[in-house]
């Protein structure tokens, strides 16, 4: 018997037809009873329905229709208006559908026009962007510091170690991609769609907020050149402090207006394109970091007063150090600091190259093109993110502008972001900050790739 009290609103789940299992594919007769107890107390039967086929997507279609299924953010506006989710069983082919414009429906999108759009190969999608970013601040202006403090064997370990973890994250996106549609909002939108919100919405986060403190730390490493220029032809506007930040606040207002004026591209069948394009590149930026480091290593030694008159007297004893053993005496830098050497000038990859202007050339345009990418990235992940309406604060920031959808509020937060930390004016400070941020973003996509292998997740494709 039905319970009396039990009042239907639209808020309850629907009532199921009792039917045979066999018009579920199964063809076996058998006919599910209905509990009178449970419906007694809930008012309608709690076993879900057997799974069909008809429940699901077709992808691979030839025939011209395509079954889809609703976004995150369709199903949110369902909840705010409490209507019905209004959206067909399936799609044509034709030019006449509408449905797919939508950037968060999982369907194959249909040919689209794309003026405006340039699209890449995965040597240029992907593979030259991921080097760019990747040789930056720390190739030209702090590999060779860390081989300075850790020494030549840790220092290659400490490479090792990133190339691996770099590897394993680049393996899981791997498996990611490759399981469906992939679109704008970088890594928040493969994982949200693949393994849903709960492990995209907050990797998006702080994949986010970590881009935004790249910038930052891009555009202090440039802004530290600079003014390593300027201190040796004697032009310190103020101190060095206050001249990397305004340098810094000057740098980053320009290239968040090439950012806003920037182009759209993308990269052609990126389900193919990530994986070979990021892979390689981790490939060959590793083997640069450890020729490079070695190199500087064995020409260089850490501490150095720069003065070429202190040399061994003629029958000292000598102090055990590499500068000893070439007949310098540089022992008066364990009681002051030294302005040379691996440890203390940050700029000596200029020091030991056959052409010092070229080294400082690749780390503008190394230091400035990672930057730009950062602040590029951040706000269409975020925008992404904001657009499933995930964090409710936040959904302010989901509105884009423009024919190609650009997130101006996102690059406005990504700005203000980027020159709090700017005004840090310290990249040894910097650096440990987005190191955290990136490593609990890679930690959180390998657990959540893990845990879709290990679940037997029936969409996830395994490694």
């Amino acid at each position: 018997m039905e319970n009396l009290a039990f009042e239907k609103s639209k808020d309850d789940p629907p009532l199921y037809e009792e039917t045979s299992f066999s018009g579920n594919g199964y063809g076996n007769g058998e006919h599910r009873a209905v509990r009178p107890s449970v419906v007694s107390a809930f008012g309608h039967d709690t076993l879900d329905r057997v799974p069909s086929i008809d429940f699901y997507r077709n992808p691979g279609s030839v025939s011209g229709h395509r079954a889809i299924r609703p976004s995150l953010q369709e199903l949110h506006e369902v909840f705010q208006k409490n209507g019905d989710l209004d959206i067909p069983d399936t799609v044509d082919d034709g030019e006449g559908s509408d449905v797919l414009q939508s950037d968060d429906i999982e369907a194959i999108a249909p040919p689209e026009n794309s003026a405006g759009v340039v699209k890449f190969g995965w040597i240029k999608g992907v593979l030259v962007r991921c080097m760019l970013n990747i040789w930056g601040v720390m190739l030209f202006i702090r590999l060779s510091w860390v081989f300075g403090q850790a020494g030549v064997g840790l220092g290659i370990i400490i490479i090792l170690l990133s190339c691996v973890v770099t590897t394993l994250t680049c393996l899981s996106m791997s498996a990611i991609c490759t399981n469906g549609v992939v679109r704008g909002g970088g890594a928040y939108y493969l994982i949200s769609r693949s393994l849903g919100p709960e492990f995209g919405g907050s990797i998006g986060l702080i994949f986010a907020f970590a881009n935004a403190v790249a910038v930052a730390m891009y555009v202090v490493g440039f802004s530290e050149t600079v003014v390593d220029l300027l201190k040796v032809n004697n032009a310190i506007m103020v101190d060095e402090m206050n001249d990397i930040r305004i340098i810094g606040c000057i740098t980053v207002v320009l290239l968040l207006g090439i950012s806003v004026a920037g182009m759209e591209w993308e990269a052609k069948d990126p389900q193919g394109a990530i994986p070979i394009g990021t892979l390689l590149a981790i490939l060959i930026t590793g083997l640069t970091y450890l020729g490079i480091a070695l190199c500087v290593s064995a020409t260089v030694v850490r501490d150095a007063t720069g003065n070429r008159n202190d040399t061994i007297a003629p029958g000292a004893s000598c102090n055990f150090s590499i500068a000893c053993d070439f007949g310098y005496d540089f022992s008066a830098c364990g009681a002051t600091k030294c302005q040379y050497g691996l440890m203390n000038n940050f700029q000596v990859m200029t020091m030991v190259s056959g052409f010092g202007p070229l080294i400082t050339a690749g780390t503008f345009s190394a230091t400035i093109s990672s930057a730009l990418a950062s602040l590029v990235s951040a706000p269409k992940v975020f925008q992404a993110l904001c657009k499933d309406n995930i964090y409710k604060a936040l959904y302010f920031f989901a509105k884009g502008h423009g024919k190609n959808n650009e997130p101006i509020r996102g690059y406005v937060l990504t700005f203000i972001i980027a020159v709090a930390f700017i005004l840090i004016a310290e990249l040894n400070v910097i650096a440990p900050i987005i190191s955290n941020f990136f490593l609990a973003s890679y930690a959180l996509i390998n657990f959540s790739c893990f845990h879709a292998s290990y679940a037997k997740s029936p969409g996830q494709l395994s490694l």
